[in-house]
């Protein structure tokens, strides 16, 4: 299958994974540069420790019987292309992460690529990235910026 417009450019499955992987480490940086700084400063009060957020319960699970803690937030009437999955409407949390509150942006892209040998990949993806305040495994709230690729 080739691009839907004449002329458009298109990119290997490997460049979009290389840009994507990019972009995520860009924003999850950007967020761990600050604590970086502090704990730099030799205070010891000012330094903060990373602890893991707790996932949301449930999520999808995939034919292999593992569990991804998402639900797909959108319109109930898409059905993605390669997957046939649906998403799960407008009134789901976005949010991977137990208790938190902030901000989410989502993506879906479907399409198809070409790899190196010259075969047609499928391509599907749906990213998500959260900034906010969260309860952390060991009770405390705390700040962050989570992204799912």
């Amino acid at each position: 299958m080739g691009p839907t417009l004449p002329g458009a450019p298109t990119i290997s499955r490997r460049r979009f994974v290389q840009i994507a992987a990019t972009a995520a480490a860009g924003v999850t940086g950007a967020t761990l540069a600050g604590p970086a700084r502090t704990a730099a400063s030799g205070d010891e009060h000012d330094r903060q420790t990373v602890v893991p957020p707790k996932p949301i319960p449930g999520g999808v699970t995939l034919p292999t019987g593992a569990q991804i803690h998402v639900w797909p937030a959108g319109d109930p009437a898409v059905t993605l292309p390669f997957t046939h999955s649906t998403l799960r409407g407008f009134d789901v949390d976005p949010s991977t992460v137990t208790d938190f509150r902030g901000f989410s942006a989502l993506a879906y892209h479907a399409g198809t690529a070409t790899g190196s040998d010259g075969a047609t990949y499928n391509l599907e993806t749906h990213m998500t990235v959260h900034r906010g305040s969260y309860v952390a495994a060991d009770g405390i709230r705390r700040f962050g910026t989570f992204s799912f690729i």
